[in-house]
């Protein structure tokens, strides 16, 4: 196969170097041995064709990708208002009414499945789920409660699904809630003052006592927020982001250059493997002609790693047996060393694809599999 050229970006505040070439990793000291060991995976691809999701199954057996004939036990499902992902487990929000959901997890490792229905306790309302978190046996779902034309009331409803007959309570919050991340016993919500300054700010509710422990203003124009590997929380914008101590409250403060921003803010995934490395679909401004491709950002070394389709491929590749239109999904399979890259093809509205990668030492495109769908995730087996 032919290998693969990459761009690494390395970041220090407000100064820049670009470098092109390949970075050089660990893996570089591997044993003969371990190099040449040989990979065998089994996964679930999560695909949307026509407004619902459904899974296929497929493995790899050394750089063979072969897609399973059994069928997968994740039902076929409606595309989610709401999801998120956390060690195998997809959790899922779907609205049935102005003022009722379902919450859908399935659990990958023993590929079980549960619902429960929520908010069917406040009748007759008007209300719209913001943001979802699962951590453990309790689900945390944000909303706003939309009381009058004037009048709106912001909750986050913690639902224990640990026990046989679920329980709720209802945390009330100061601020418009936009998005939640867990770490170190605390629910983090980013919300927006709009009473007062229009700023983000940061609520963090403490997860025993389901008790609004401490806010802050965190300044405007936040993207999002997320849980890194640390259990600390980061707080992103289009130029920089920002690292929140989940115990101490905090902050320190990573700039980019204009120009030379990873551009994660806008990625629907963010996959960590344990050395903190994220991978995520980047917007590549002027590194590629495609709108959106591969990108591993590694925070602990301000290093981005850019996956440009037209640098590992040839142009009858890209352009007939491939057809590659924008990057929909980016995992990794730390065990394997497998980088996995779902995409659109530009054949058809629900035609997508499978692309293996070996990222390093030499990244080198191993195989691929079409697939009638667009891939949105993936999870091992």
């Amino acid at each position: 196969m032919q290998q693969m050229k990459t761009y690494n970006l390395i970041y220090a505040c407000m100064a820049l170097l670009v470098l092109i070439g390949c970075s050089k990793t660990d893996s570089d000291n591997l044993g003969e041995n371990e190099k040449e060991k040989s990979v065998q995976a089994n996964y679930t691809l999560i695909v949307k064709n026509q407004g619902n999701l459904s899974g296929t199954l497929f493995n790899v057996e050394d750089e063979a990708l072969t897609i399973k004939t059994e069928e997968s036990k994740f039902t076929s499902v409606s595309s989610p208002d709401l999801s998120y992902e956390e060690n195998s487990v997809l959790t899922t929000y779907n609205k049935k009414t102005n003022c009722s959901g379902m919450l859908t997890v399935h659990d990958f490792n023993d590929d079980s499945s549960v619902s429960h229905d929520v908010f069917t306790d406040l009748g007759s309302c008007n209300l719209t789920a913001k943001s979802i978190v699962r951590k453990g046996g309790k689900i945390y779902i944000a909303y706003d409660l939309h009381i009058s034309s004037t009048v709106d009331e912001f909750y986050v409803r913690v639902l224990d699904v640990s026990v046989s007959e679920p329980t709720f309570i209802d945390v009330e919050l100061n601020q418009r809630p936009l998005e939640l991340a867990y770490a170190n016993n605390r629910l983090f919500v980013l919300g927006v003052d709009e009473a007062v300054t229009d700023e983000n700010s940061i609520t963090v509710v403490d997860a025993n006592a389901n008790t609004v422990i401490h806010n802050q203003l965190v300044g405007f124009d936040v993207r999002r927020i997320f849980t890194n590997p640390a259990n600390n929380i980061i707080i992103s914008y289009d130029n920089l982001h920002s690292t929140l101590n989940s115990e101490t409250m905090a902050l320190l403060y990573t700039s980019y250059g204009e120009g030379k921003e990873p551009n994660f803010t806008k990625s629907s995934t963010l996959h960590f493997d344990s050395a903190g490395k994220m991978y995520y679909q980047m917007s590549p401004t002027a590194y590629s002609i495609f709108p959106v491709i591969p990108a591993i950002y590694d925070f602990s070394k301000n290093l981005t790693v850019l996956y440009a389709y037209e640098n590992f491929m040839t142009e009858t590749q890209l352009n007939f047996e491939f057809n590659v239109e924008k990057t929909t999904m980016v995992s990794y399979d730390e065990e394997n060393n497998l980088l996995l890259i779902g995409y659109k093809k530009t054949s058809g509205e629900n035609k997508g694809g499978l692309l293996l990668i070996k990222p390093e030492p030499d990244p080198e495109l191993l195989n691929s599999i079409d697939v009638e769908g667009i891939p949105t995730s993936i999870f091992m087996n």
